[in-house]
């Protein structure tokens, strides 16, 4: 490698290391509107929590309406379901930028799947271990037993396993264009959404190991401490975001710039809009036809996921990555929500059990109304933001130091080299 391609590759290197401060301001709101939701979840009743969950009544398969709710809980679903296609498509353009980092390095072709795989080990041990126990709090202290600790309480599966999972598999097709993975998993997503109904009907007739890999992959159920496997995030249709996300990366152009990429995320989301509005009015696109009024219009589909829901939510997403590439590096929400987006497994672990804890003491789930939810919200903000700083500070400090360590190892190494020389010299 000549000198010129070296300092190619290390200038490459250096601006795909630098951070994207729109990817994490985007990020931390995402986490601020998921925070709000899950709050709601253990303080609040009124929340809409089930859109769309596929169901079997009298051997038909129907999905669950939004039903009747307030103003107040459809603006809260409406900011919540953003968070999920986010925070999957945010991971999959992150992930491509940090493999394209370490093959610049000289990374070897294992090492970087080890990587992965240790990565997707890790979130599938967060949602095991610290997230499924959270939710499924307020179940056991309701019960006051532990008969419910079975298979499927334990084996909760949610937005964590699904992305560890999916550093499984982009472990396997980062090998081909990301074009080629994209269609691969398109393809996958619209035949899981076409057989979504045979997976319905015959999952009561299926084994518990035949209805934990349907659970896992295609079909989300209602939670049932009798099964095997619970998951409402299947594999399948959560892929779309994240591949979509691993393309992006992927073709992110370092050479145009930062504004190039903004204006891409631009064009993407007004596209992105359009269809869905197109398809909307078409009546077309989602579990959940529209049937006339604002909350029917907007009411989509998110178990399973629905075309209209991803053109909606990842529309909405990509204008927001454009806003914040706008906003003034000087904005004080922009730091605030930076702050949040660079540690999200630390604020996604901690949230949870910060807003579960307190009901989960006086045993009282649910049991004040939105209002006071999105006050107790407000609240764990300002308890979850200087924990999010000091954690990103000590990780900072964390990873400076063992690359000081060295430095210094290098140093005395130098110094007793040369000490050793002038020894020499003088014996001679």
């Amino acid at each position: 490698m000549n000198k010129v391609t070296k300092l190619k590759s290390l200038k490459t290197t250096e601006s795909i290391s630098s951070r994207l401060p729109f990817l994490d301001r985007t990020r931390g709101l995402i986490m601020v509107f998921m925070a709000l939701d899950h709050a709601l979840f253990f303080w609040s009743s009124g929340r809409i929590n089930n859109e769309g969950l596929p169901l079997l009544i009298k051997g038909a398969v129907t999905f669950n309406p939004l039903g009747f709710s307030s103003a107040l809980a459809l603006i809260v679903m409406f900011l919540s379901s953003i968070c999920a296609p986010g925070f999957f498509f945010i991971a999959g353009y992150v992930l491509a930028l940090s493999i394209k980092k370490r093959e610049l390095k000289g990374l070897s072709s294992s090492g970087i799947n080890h990587h992965l795989w240790r990565r997707g080990m890790l979130l599938i041990a967060f949602q095991v271990l610290i997230a499924s126990p959270a939710f499924n709090l307020p179940l056991f202290l309701q019960t006051k037993s532990l008969s419910l600790l079975t298979w499927g309480t334990f084996f909760s599966m949610s937005v964590l396993s699904a992305i560890g999972i999916g550093f499984f598999f982009l472990s396997l097709g980062r090998h081909i264009s990301p074009w080629k993975l994209f269609g691969i998993v398109g393809l996958l997503y619209v035949l899981s959404q076409l057989f979504l109904p045979g997976f319905t009907s015959n999952y009561p007739l299926h084994h518990s190991i035949e209805q934990a890999w349907s659970t896992m992959l295609v079909l989300p159920i209602p939670f049932s401490p009798t099964a095997l496997v619970n998951n409402n995030f299947p594999v399948i249709p959560w892929l779309l975001p994240m591949s979509l996300g691993w393309l992006y990366g992927h073709t992110y152009a370092q050479l145009r710039g930062i504004a190039y990429e903004a204006r891409r995320f631009a064009i993407s989301g007004f596209s992105s809009l359009a269809l869905f509005f197109l398809l909307r009015f078409a009546g077309i696109g989602d579990y959940l036809h529209p049937d006339g009024t604002f909350q029917g219009f907007f009411g989509l589909s998110k178990y399973p996921p629905s075309p209209d829901y991803f053109l909606l939510y990842l529309g909405l997403v990509f204008l927001l990555l454009f806003v914040f590439y706008k906003l003034p590096q000087t904005s004080k929400i922009g730091r605030i929500l930076e702050d949040f987006g660079r540690v999200p497994l630390f604020f996604y672990n901690t949230h949870l059990w910060l807003y579960a804890a307190v009901p989960a003491l006086i045993s009282n789930f649910n049991g004040y109304s939105l209002t006071f939810g999105i006050a107790v919200w407000l609240i764990g903000l300002l308890i979850l933001y200087p924990l999010c700083r000091w954690y990103s500070s000590w990780r900072s400090s964390a990873k400076i130091q063992p690359s000081k360590l060295i430095r210094k190892s290098r140093l005395v190494r130098r110094k007793a080299c040369s000490s050793n020389i002038h020894f020499w010299k003088g014996l001679r």
